[in-house]
């Protein structure tokens, strides 16, 4: 539902403030880069619904927003290496904007642009944006939706889609941070965090994987059962202190036992991801995903950040759980390819389950 016209983008067009809600639960959420701006959940013993998500009070730090609060991603989310790729034969130059390498698709994201509404109802909004040929340095003139649902079930379902007149490369995710015992209200690092996985895709220093996996049993990155957070997140162990903190990617299992069949739409199966968990309230999220990998990041590089309700957010005030392609998987061709065919409508979905 429409609530107001925020400001103006740097474009001169209207942002336009709509909210969503059912049973309690609302997300507040803004046509410039389809941007979450809240999401209050309405968490037993809670006098009133938390606001779980980070976020800005002020318009224009969203007009460059670099930690992505509340962000749908694309093209292309997380990294390619070197800023380049080979599709079909050729070569695609993308921007440097990570060192020598590619992120989120550039400086000039999908977040940073003002969305089409497609359809708005009481309880879900969607949202499109259309890209032409050779924007951001990818081929094809594509089009991108983003759906968010709030159901019955304590849910944010988001649902994307993508369709492109030539073949090329897509991985789109949601980079909102989440703080279970609400936004503003210190570090994450009690919280507890599980991930349905047993391989990480190596990173070194530059936080391109290469190609090849590292086991997480033994380690810092074992998070197959509930792992506090700040238990080892300043370790001596190699891959932390490259990302200084938790930024890495989990190779999901797709076990029958995670199936979550009733999530299930457009012919994709959702299996369970990660629970995180905040101890102190009791309080959890639970993310269900068709995708591969879960880039976990930490905030590692939030400092200082002035953000809702006269908050200030130091260092790890929240946590990214980014479903999404491995990063680096248009260079690594056995990594599950993040590429879609001309002509054809392609779907992703991601679930996250409050509790």
């Amino acid at each position: 539902m429409f609530k107001k016209v925020w400001g103006k983008a740097p474009s001169g067009e209207d942002i336009r403030i709509y909210e969503i809600a059912r049973d309690g639960m609302s997300a507040i959420i803004m046509n410039y880069g389809a941007i979450v701006l809240t999401l209050n959940v309405p968490f037993e013993g809670a006098p009133a619904p938390v606001d779980v998500t980070l976020g800005f009070s002020n318009l224009t730090n969203y007009y460059v927003n670099d930690p992505c609060f509340g962000s749908p991603i694309g093209r292309n989310a997380n990294r390619i290496g070197g800023a380049a790729f080979t599709l079909d034969g050729k070569t695609y130059s993308l921007e440097k904007n990570d060192g020598e390498n590619n992120l989120h698709s550039g400086s000039d994201r999908f977040n940073t642009r003002v969305w089409n509404v497609v359809s708005d109802a009481g309880d879900s909004i969607t949202f499109a944006i259309d890209s032409p040929d050779g924007d951001q340095g990818f081929p094809g003139t594509f089009r991108m939706t983003v759906t968010y649902t709030i159901t019955e079930n304590r849910e944010l379902v988001i649902d994307y889609t993508g369709r492109s007149d030539a073949r090329t490369v897509w991985n789109p995710t949601f980079h909102g941070y989440f703080n279970l015992a609400g936004q503003g209200n210190g570090d994450i690092l009690k919280h507890d965090l599980t991930v349905y996985a047993d391989r990480v895709t190596y990173a070194g220093p530059d936080s391109i994987p290469d190609g090849t996996y590292r086991e997480v049993t033994g380690t810092p990155m074992d998070f197959t059962s509930p792992r506090v957070l700040g238990k080892d997140i300043e370790s001596g162990y190699d891959m932390l202190k490259n990302a200084s903190g938790y930024d890495h990617n989990w190779v999901l299992k797709k076990d029958d036992a995670l199936h979550e069949a009733a999530l299930d739409a457009n012919g994709l199966a959702l299996c369970k991801a990660a629970v995180l968990h905040e101890p102190r309230f009791d309080r959890s999220v639970t993310v269900f995903t068709d995708m591969p990998g879960i880039q976990v990041y930490t905030g590692n590089f939030i400092k200082n950040t002035f953000g809702k309700e006269g908050f200030s957010y130091g260092r790890r005030s929240g946590i990214a759980l980014e479903t999404q392609y491995y990063p680096n998987a248009i260079n690594i061709p056995e990594f599950p390819q993040p590429v879609i065919d001309a002509d054809t409508d392609v779907y992703h979905r991601t679930v996250y389950r409050f509790g």
